[in-house]
């Protein structure tokens, strides 16, 4: 095979007559679905941008390798799944290409030899089924990332991308927010991938910011989150009152609610991120004053 057949990735028939060559099967389990649409191909390519390194999560056959590594003086293509790589090498023959074969869950980033200075982009049509797991790891390895472009099902984007202290937040709404900036590059429609799925898709971009959006203990902020979320349908106060983590009688929290200038009539997602912020400070303060 030459370069030029990577083309066949973005056809579906072409893509179905690879498969057969080199005996792959398209796994439910593990949530493949291959984008075939090359435009939206184009999009997270483009969305990546261009520089030093690009590491992608899920490579599968390549499609996306095929483009990124035209941007990038250096590609990490991560896949679990060694049946796709035969037809990924012969594709992606550049010195430049590196196939890591492993679960991204686990990739240790101080062993990729990047730089700790967010010059890195993370991209990847990620399974829907551990979506919100590749999330938290990108968040971890933030410091070598300058941004995620992720396709993912459409649902989790909204979520993602709710404006904070809306009914349609939730925990991971803060989560991201807290350390990027979230966008919309564009809707993914089922027959852009094959097999399709049974959900609409979104490419979301997270721009990591530098310094994380609030002053409060890390591990205390999503603590006190994951908290009240576990009981979203009930006030604030209430929240605090039967949830097990907080061990707070009913005068405390009304003296803690009233300290921080927080209604306690509020639900969970009616709060913002410096809501949080300030509510979880004045927690972590309880009893010291």
């Amino acid at each position: 095979m030459t370069p030029e057949s990577c083309e066949a990735l973005y056809r579906k028939e072409s893509l179905k007559r690879l498969f057969r060559r080199f005996d792959i099967r398209a796994d439910r389990d593990r949530g493949q679905h291959f984008l075939v649409n090359r435009t939206t191909l184009e999009t997270v390519a483009d969305g990546a941008g261009t520089g030093e390194v690009v590491l992608e999560v899920g490579a599968g056959p390549g499609s996306l390798t095929c483009l990124l590594k035209k941007n990038f003086n250096r590609t990490i293509a991560v896949e679990v799944d060694d049946s796709f790589t035969d037809l990924f090498v012969e594709l992606n023959q550049e010195e430049s290409v590196e196939l890591i074969q492993t679960d991204f869950l686990n990739l240790d980033f101080n062993e990729l030899d990047l730089k700790r200075n967010g010059a890195a982009s993370l991209v990847g049509n990620i399974p829907y089924n551990i979506t919100g797991k590749i999330l938290e790891k990108a968040v971890d390895e933030r410091d070598y990332l300058s941004k995620a472009v992720f396709t993912m099902q459409k649902e989790v984007a909204d979520r993602i991308l709710a404006e904070v202290g809306t009914k349609h937040c939730g925990p991971i709404t803060y989560y991201i927010q807290a350390y990027g900036e979230v966008s919309r590059l564009a809707e993914v429609p089922p027959d852009d991938f094959y097999p399709p799925p049974e959900v609409d898709s979104s490419i979301v971009e997270i721009v990591f910011t530098r310094e994380k959006e609030f002053d409060s203990d890390e591990e205390s902020f999503f603590s006190v989150i994951r908290g009240l979320f576990n009981y979203r349908r009930k006030t604030i106060r209430k929240g605090f009152i039967v949830a097990p983590g907080f061990s707070l009688e009913k005068d405390e929290v009304d003296e803690l609610l009233e300290r921080a200038e927080i209604d306690p009539q509020k639900r969970p997602e009616e709060l913002t991120l410096e809501d949080f912020d300030i509510l979880t400070t004045h927690l972590d303060n309880w009893g010291k004053s």
